[in-house]
């Protein structure tokens, strides 16, 4: 092979890996949360690179999901954060002089929305179940204890 196709194909190659993730589709985001810490890689003992606060826009491949890479709109910051602390941007309403129709008969119970917890509601939840865990522990190791000292006091007995 001559020294010209391989320096075209080395070309071609680098041009395709710098090119794919720059035209890679990216949605606009929002954070949903009071405030979420942005970490330089997609781990809880990442390095905080800053802290974005609720209703802050950021651009990233998905709004949700475990770790989400983002940038910042102005491109300034790039890190990951949490999927669950964001949310599509909300689509733009337009307003309408046009009266809105009205459904003829409600819809039937089964098919009615059921209401989403907020995020805010679910860490809660979270917190709340994490704590009965954590008592449900402590009380656990408190009966092993006691166990312990009924079995030396059934020896010393004997």
């Amino acid at each position: 092979m001559s020294k010209m196709i391989r320096n075209i194909i080395l070309a071609t190659a680098a041009v395709a890996a710098f090119a794919v993730p720059a035209l890679a589709e990216s949605t606009n985001c929002t954070v949903t949360a009071p405030e979420i810490r942005l970490r330089k890689t997609a781990s809880k003992k990442a390095k905080v690179i800053a802290v974005l606060k609720k209703d802050a826009k950021v651009t990233a491949q998905s709004c949700s999901g475990g770790w989400v890479k983002v940038a910042s709109d102005d491109g300034k910051l790039a890190g990951y954060v949490g999927g669950w602390a964001l949310s599509s941007a909300a689509p733009v309403m337009v307003a309408s002089t046009e009266p809105v129709p009205l459904p003829a008969s409600p819809a039937p119970a089964a098919e009615a929305a059921k209401e989403v917890p907020s995020n805010e509601k679910l860490a809660m939840q979270i917190t709340d179940l994490r704590l009965k865990v954590l008592n449900v522990e402590r009380d656990v190791d408190l009966m092993r204890k006691d166990i312990k000292k009924i079995k030396v006091a059934m020896k010393h007995k004997k």
